[in-house]
């Protein structure tokens, strides 16, 4: 009689666990990342990008890490890099900044286009696709914008 209570206790303690499980799953699933704004400082020619993360669901997510590919013009030119651990609560929206680290072409093309070096119209396909490692699990992002700079 002692082993049933035991296998009984254990048995509902495996199931509280697989329904927290279950449950994160499902509010990673639902987390919203995207890209809000993108910010050029001239003065120190550094890039900063706006995440936006919201958490809709009611449990609160523990996100690891945001990891990102910067595309120019299909060639990769900087990497986006954040790896400071934070919680997103339940129901919690939170806007974080991370700057962008330039590979050496990118860095002199944008140096060209501040000291006005560059002559014509400059046009291109920008793009960041990058992963967002929320308790273990990788959720992907894409942000696409067209650009044109006279």
């Amino acid at each position: 009689m002692k082993n049933i209570g035991y296998w009984l206790g254990g048995g509902v303690v495996a199931f509280l666990i697989a329904r927290a499980v279950v449950n994160k799953s499902q509010a990673v699933k639902s987390l919203n990342v995207n890209i809000s704004k993108i910010d050029f400082n001239k003065k120190d020619l550094t890039f900063v990008v706006f995440v936006r993360l919201i958490n809709p669901g009611n449990a609160p997510i523990r996100i690891n890490a945001i990891v990102g590919d910067i595309i120019w013009k299909g060639t990769y030119g900087a990497v986006l890099d954040y790896r400071t651990p934070i919680e997103l609560k339940a129901l919690e929206e939170r806007t974080i900044q991370i700057p962008i680290k330039m590979n050496a072409d990118l860095y002199t093309l944008i140096l060209d286009l501040v000291m006005g070096k560059t002559k014509g119209m400059l046009t291109g396909l920008f793009e960041i696709k990058g992963n967002v490692n929320a308790e273990g699990l990788v959720v992907p992002f894409v942000y696409s914008k067209e650009i044109k700079i006279a």
